[in-house]
């Protein structure tokens, strides 16, 4: 029995064919998702890589990462980085890592990636074997990769680097001829995990193939493989994007070829054990939407946190099959063990649910019965949290976005922050029990509303909607794809109930953290039904 897992950072659903794009060229993903089941809306629970690492191979929400127990400590950077000095996470994360419960069970266990960074990861160290493909010492040092700016108009990005000749040069090319002999040679039970970085820090697709993607009148392709980082100051030309949007949809396209040898050599294998492939990513990549690119520092919106997630099985299960169910990338955790005929209680409750409240699944739930047809919905509701100042929001109606801390506008947050060694945001801001009163506040201007609105109030105050705006942004879901029209002053009610469901979720949250009971399920409120089926209910 095999698991392989293609975790490539940067990934955005929406540039795949099985999503709906119909300009990238990606016959080998169309045919395993063909093959397959793909799930509609599945989001990160969190931007920092070091987290939602963590979050993969333990099934933790990745904002868990941030507390220690049973108080509210530091930033999730700040804990991250802590992590990353000291190697030791919460008590008990280790022991509930996916992949020391398959080596306990006589697996072996592969990790592969071309980044320095995700080898050395605390929870790393529970990977058998650690290969290290195509990596190179010089990258970390490069001021263009690491550095973020904040720019206006249309500014001088100097490209680096030289793209490969053909595609079977790149980087990715190196790390699946990789993965492909392993899978060849392996016997037995095995995880391989392969982590690729090249759609987030080295775009080396050759310019023939950027050149698919340029038109008579467009600028020329970018011709370097340095991601730049920007953050506008206002609108960004999209024309000026174009040759940033070509590099990124070429390396996609490797990405593409590269899938259609795993595929075969996976076909192979079939007649001998089965399999299962799981092709997904870490998150997302902002190129130009909402005035940033290449950065993780940026606004918690669908071209960060929306991620692909396909699954495909030697057997056919699923195949040619769908969910719009809301999912978590952790939800991997419980899957894989189910697969492998593992135990997959990563922390259900046996207490009784209080009058008013329903089980939120913030920790990894298995997937498979949602494979099988067996069931239609995981949770109502999903968090991603940036670990300081954003909580983001999302059902099957709405998603929502709600600011936390309000000393600094978001434009200072980007003049303020630093890049770290491997291309990170370092963010010094520390989340304090203190500011839980910030949230309290907003919680009472959503009663405001609320009260206002039953009363039969044609219109909010122009300082109450001001409020409001400053507070939350709120988009409709799944219309606004693209989260372009924000609706918070014209649907009040609906942004004052997300405040409220942002308090609930961080004044219940040191339950959640305590990773020795493993808790994985939040006692929350029922959602109206409003806010589950959007501005149709």
């Amino acid at each position: 029995m095999k698991i392989i897992v293609i975790e490539a950072d940067g990934l955005r659903a929406e540039f795949l064919g099985p999503y709906g794009n119909d300009w990238v060229e990606t016959p080998s993903l169309n045919r395993i998702a063909a093959s397959g089941f793909v799930f509609d809306h599945c989001l990160i629970g969190s931007p920092h890589r070091g987290a939602q690492t963590a979050a993969l191979w333990t099934g933790l929400h990745p904002a868990q990462m941030a507390f220690t127990q049973w108080r509210i400590r530091d930033s999730l950077s700040s804990r991250i980085e802590e992590i990353a000095r000291t190697g030791i996470f919460q008590e008990g994360a280790t022991e509930r890592c996916v992949v020391s419960s398959l080596r306990e069970r006589g697996w072996k266990t592969v990790l592969i990636s071309p980044e320095r960074s995700v080898l050395t990861h605390p929870l790393a160290q529970s990977f058998e074997e650690h290969r290290l493909i195509g990596g190179t010492s010089d990258e970390a040092g490069d001021p263009e990769r690491i550095s973020l700016r904040v720019v206006r108009g249309e500014p001088e990005v100097i490209p680096l680097g030289r793209p490969a000749e053909d595609w079977a040069e790149t980087r990715t090319a190196l790390v699946f001829s990789e993965l492909c002999e392993t899978l060849s040679q392996m016997e037995g039970a095995a995880l391989v995990w392969c982590h690729l970085s090249d759609l987030r820090n080295r775009w080396d697709a050759p310019l023939a193939m950027r050149m698919r993607h340029h038109e008579e009148g467009d600028p020329e392709p970018w011709p370097g493989t340095n991601v730049p980082r920007l953050r506008f100051r206002g609108e960004a030309d999209p024309d000026w994007l174009l040759p940033f949007v070509s590099a990124y949809a070429a390396q996609v396209e490797v990405l593409d070829l590269c899938l259609a040898g795993l595929w075969s050599t996976l076909e192979d294998i079939a007649s001998r054990e089965p399999w299962m492939l799981v092709i997904t990513s870490a998150r997302g990549m902002p190129l130009g939407e909402h005035g940033w690119l290449g950065t993780w520092h940026a606004p918690l919106h669908a071209e960060l946190l929306h991620i692909p997630l396909i699954i495909a099985f030697s057997d056919g299960a699923g195949q040619s099959e769908r969910s719009q169910a809301l999912v978590y990338l952790h939800d991997l955790a419980a899957s894989i063990l189910s697969f492998s005929g593992g135990d997959t209680s990563i922390g259900q409750s046996d207490l009784a649910i209080p009058p008013n409240k329903t089980w939120v699944a913030i920790g990894g739930e298995d997937l498979l019965p949602v494979i099988r047809g067996e069931l239609d919905q995981v949770r109502d509701r999903l968090f991603v949290w940036d670990g300081h100042r954003t909580l983001a929001v999302r059902t099957r109606g709405w998603f929502a976005q709600v600011r936390l801390v309000g000393q600094e506008d978001a434009e200072e947050i980007a003049e303020s922050c630093n890049g770290t060694e491997d291309g990170e945001e370092a963010v010094s801001e520390h989340w304090t029990a203190q500011d839980l009163t910030v949230v309290s506040a907003r919680a009472d201007l959503a009663n405001l509303v609320k009260m206002r609105t039953q009363e039969g109030e044609d219109s909010l105050s122009d300082w109450e909607i001001e409020e409001l705006r400053r507070r939350v942004r709120l988009f409709v879901k799944p219309d606004d794809r693209w989260e372009v029209n924000e609706v918070a002053d014209r649907c009040p009610q609906i942004a004052g109930e997300f405040l409220k469901i942002t308090a609930e979720f961080l004044y219940s949250f040191q339950s959640l953290a305590d990773v020795s009971e493993q808790n994985a399920r939040l006692a929350m409120s029922v959602l109206p039904n409003e806010l589950v089926r959007g501005p149709e209910a």
